[in-house]
């Protein structure tokens, strides 16, 4: 059933006949009914659905940050589909099984200001990782008190963590205190700086694998 929204001759909702109403990016928009393929998928065909598949599913719980770290709206495409595009060609690789990510190519963040210079990540104490940089804030786009942001990712438990620290950049040094539920596990790292006054975040940098 279809739902006019504006009277007879405004924009309308749903399916009539051959054709579907909606709403896409606050325009009313007219298309064909989809109509179910009889064509067997091909080989090419489904491993681009499956590596399309990979990427979504990895990234789909960063959407909310990527919105906001990985650049602006560029004509239709979201700071979201800039971080599909840069993954599905940059980091993702395809082995015997199925395809994965390639975790020291994924990127949290991308943009303008200068990233962490020389980062080092080490233990120290039960649970805890201490990440050291150089303080670079003397160069172009690179400012005192651009904020850290770290990106955890427990690939055996399928779940992420930000830590949207108050460290940075000219601190120089930041800790990180796990929650138990990582305690034991293998993460990833990834680390960037952020903005807000200037509205912008680095490349971020892949800081490697640790056991918490």
């Amino acid at each position: 059933m279809a739902t006019f929204n504006e009277g007879i001759l405004g924009g309308f909702s749903g399916k009539v006949g051959t054709v579907v109403g909606s709403n896409w990016r606050g325009k009313n928009v007219l298309r064909s009914a989809p109509r179910k393929s009889t064509k067997p998928v091909s080989a090419a065909q489904q491993r681009q659905r499956d590596k399309f598949s990979c990427v979504l599913q990895f990234l789909t719980p960063l959407k909310a940050l990527l919105t906001d770290t990985f650049g602006a709206n560029v004509g239709t495409k979201t700071p979201f589909n800039n971080a599909m595009s840069y993954h599905m060609k940059e980091a993702v690789k395809e082995t015997a099984t199925g395809f994965r990510m390639a975790y020291n190519k994924v990127l949290v963040g991308m943009g303008g200001l200068c990233g962490l210079e020389q980062p080092l990540v080490q233990p120290v104490a039960p649970h805890a990782l201490n990440i050291t940089w150089q303080d670079n804030s003397t160069q172009g786009l690179a400012y005192p008190t651009d904020t850290l942001l770290v990106v955890v990712y427990a690939p055996a438990l399928h779940r992420f963590d930000y830590f949207t620290t108050d460290c940075l950049r000219e601190t120089t040094a930041c800790l990180l205190d796990f929650q138990d539920s990582f305690y034991g596990e293998t993460v990833h790292l990834w680390a960037t700086f952020t903005n807000t006054n200037v509205a912008l975040t680095a490349t971020s940098k892949y800081l490697g694998a640790f056991v918490i």
